[in-house]
């Protein structure tokens, strides 16, 4: 017998949101969080059965320019119940990796968000697409940050205050991306408040779901309840090529003290570094590169749904 359960829901996209999809900040409508995949009894469950390594456990403070504050902790063998608790009751922030792609009952609703996606723009020909799932306390925030994949935020529950900015300085500075993709840093954005006044600011309720440009930084900030989002990270040939170019700029500045200024995807000069690219990374995958540890992965607390924050912090050694 086919399954029918999943035709109850789906987008709304208006002729606006289909036109500006990828390239500039659009929000749509959608009725996947009516799914009780999205209840506390489902996530709850989905946490104890999920990969513990695909988890990250972290907090962060209230200042929205001192990304430095996050960092990661420990659950311990809370349950996946009481782990939500400390969520809604402390200030954390939960990131169960590619559980909408990997986990039996959560790829039905990625394939079909997925599948909107593609009727919304022909043109959008994903090469990889993840997805998981973040759950987060009511105070939590993201800092200013800018990914290297294509990127939509379908939200699920809570309220949620999104902003994005342009693409380009002084908002971004494509070195930041190109060290990105080196694995110099992390995607982490030094953020100046002023900002804000170029911003394009929406707050995400259930139901909503934001999408942007390639590579624009952006910002969350919690407004009430217990938060449940759903970020696309996918690669298009198109965000490939840009990062490819973005990636040569770096092994030229980095092996060869050149500084290159075009990050055009153009010409005969963007020719030479989509090869080089190529080369870089067929050597990385023959022999490999140097292992390096994850930015803020130490556990400096242990999550505990009683104390204030929802966490212990611990002892210095």
């Amino acid at each position: 017998m086919r399954d029918t359960y999943m035709a109850r829901f789906s987008s709304s996209w208006t002729d606006e949101a289909r036109r500006k999809f990828r390239k500039q900040p659009v929000v749509i409508r959608h009725s996947y969080h009516e799914h009780h995949a999205f209840s506390d009894m489902a996530l709850a469950a989905l946490i104890e059965r999920h990969p513990r390594d695909l988890i990250d456990f972290c907090t962060m403070g209230d200042d929205a320019t001192d990304h430095d504050s996050w960092r990661a902790g420990d659950p311990g063998a809370l349950s996946g119940l009481e782990l939500i608790e400390a969520v809604r009751r402390g200030k954390l922030w939960i990131n169960l990796r590619h559980a909408m792609d990997r986990d039996p009952e959560y790829r039905p609703i990625y394939e079909a968000m997925l599948a909107d996606m593609k009727k919304a723009d022909p043109s959008f020909r994903p090469l990889v697409a993840e997805a998981g799932i973040l759950i987060s306390s009511p105070t939590a925030q993201v800092f200013l940050h800018s990914d290297v994949s294509e990127t939509m935020l379908w939200h699920m529950r809570g309220v949620k205050r999104f902003r994005t900015y342009p693409p380009r300085l002084p908002y971004l500075n494509t070195d930041d991306v190109e060290a990105v993709l080196h694995k110099d840093k992390t995607e982490d954005i030094d953020f100046d408040p002023a900002w804000d006044a170029d911003a394009f600011t929406v707050d995400l309720h259930p139901g909503m779901a934001a999408n942007w440009p390639l590579h624009g930084p952006h910002r969350i900030e919690n407004q009430s309840g217990v938060n449940v989002s759903v970020p696309f990270e996918i690669s298009t040939p198109q965000s490939r090529l840009q990062n490819s170019i973005l990636f040569a700029n770096g092994v030229l500045r980095r092996s060869l003290g050149y500084r290159p200024r075009s990050t055009s995807t153009e010409g005969l000069g963007a020719l030479g570094k989509r090869l080089l690219t190529a080369m870089v990374k067929l050597k990385i995958k023959l022999f490999g590169e140097p292992e390096r540890a994850m930015p803020k992965s130490e556990r400096t607390f242990d999550i505990d749904p009683n104390a204030p924050d929802g966490f212990v912090n611990r002892q210095a050694a």
